[in-house]
């Protein structure tokens, strides 16, 4: 009920502001598609022209409208892509709310090769954030929209890397777990799938969330075949250096919303990131290639230049 009043609330501002007016009800409910073509050296025949869709950040929550969800179904499938993945946050505050809606979403989306996800800090039994000190830590209180922006505006925070104790024993959210062993969707955390594709085969590498301290390579590469081509999953870019001494050629993350709310100054209290330069698109870490999607929802349903992101990446 508080959130409902507060939503409602945060919406009349944004209405009487008029300028409010963009990001709150027209922008959030874009969605472009971006569409790459990445150069693998030595990348085998069978695996040229090979499209991989990704997508995160759904953030799915009640109200998100059900034709919003029509659009991204219907656009995913008119990619046509070889396979999905989905880079983490599939929940707001780890609640799971109209379980049935979500797998009925879920399970529109198909792939020849199939459909991968991994875990955002949004996704465990309990979420987790930056706490007022800048550690990442269990979040005790769901904030309202106002409140969440207000606070975020009102100070500056820097994280300190330091992961609570809490936050490194808070357990999956077995509920979303469940659901997603009734969907096309596999869970890959800190495991990889090796994909056959014709006379050769694709490394798929997905990592637990680094905000909980659960991105662990050394679990993740245990049948990881150096031999062929690796795509590593990865919900929190700033844990791309624990795979700096691990292959791999790309890696797709998501979790900044791309700077949500991209003006100056300002965008730097909403994306809280050790490295800040990680905000979006393409980026050299440690010799692999990492692309930052903006991903397609948030749990402050406000965005200004960062139009929620479907990426199409075509190997060759």
């Amino acid at each position: 009920m508080a959130y409902a009043v507060s939503s409602i609330l945060w919406d009349a501002i944004c209405t009487l502001s008029v300028i409010g007016i963009w990001p709150r009800f027209i922008e959030p409910v874009l969605l472009s598609t971006s569409r790459h073509r990445m150069c693998i050296p030595d990348l085998p025949p069978s695996l040229r022209g090979f499209k991989i869709l990704q997508f995160s950040d759904l953030h799915f929550n009640p109200q998100q409208s059900p034709s919003y969800l029509d659009k991204l179904a219907n656009q995913i499938k008119a990619l046509s892509p070889d396979l999905i993945a989905f880079t983490g946050d599939f929940l707001c505050y780890s609640k799971l709310e109209e379980p049935d809606r979500l797998k009925q979403f879920l399970n529109r989306l198909s792939a020849p090769h199939g459909c991968f996800a991994v875990l955002g800090n949004h996704d465990y039994a309990q979420s987790v954030s930056i706490n007022a000190a800048g550690d990442y830590d269990v979040i005790e209180e769901e904030p309202s929209s106002l409140k969440k922006v207000f606070s975020r505006l009102a100070r500056s925070i820097s994280p300190t890397k330091q992961v609570t104790q809490r936050a490194r024993n808070t357990p999956f959210n077995s509920s979303l777990t469940e659901l997603l062993k009734e969907t096309p969707f596999t869970l890959l955390h800190n495991e990889t799938k090796q994909i056959s594709v014709g006379t050769s085969k694709l490394n798929l590498c997905g990592f637990g969330e680094h905000m909980l301290g659960k991105t662990l390579p050394s679990s993740a590469y245990a049948h990881y075949d150096p031999a062929y081509p690796g795509i590593l999953l990865l919900h929190n870019p700033d844990g791309a250096p624990h795979l700096k001494h691990y292959p791999g050629n790309i890696i797709l993350a998501g979790h900044t919303h791309g700077g949500q709310i991209n003006l100056p100054w300002i965008w730097k209290r909403f994306t809280l990131m050790e490295n800040r330069s990680l905000k979006r698109g393409w980026h050299a870490v440690d010799g692999k290639q990492l692309y930052i999607n903006r991903g397609i929802g948030g749990v402050l349903p406000f965005r200004f230049f960062a139009v929620p992101e479907l990426l199409l990446l075509t190997l060759e």
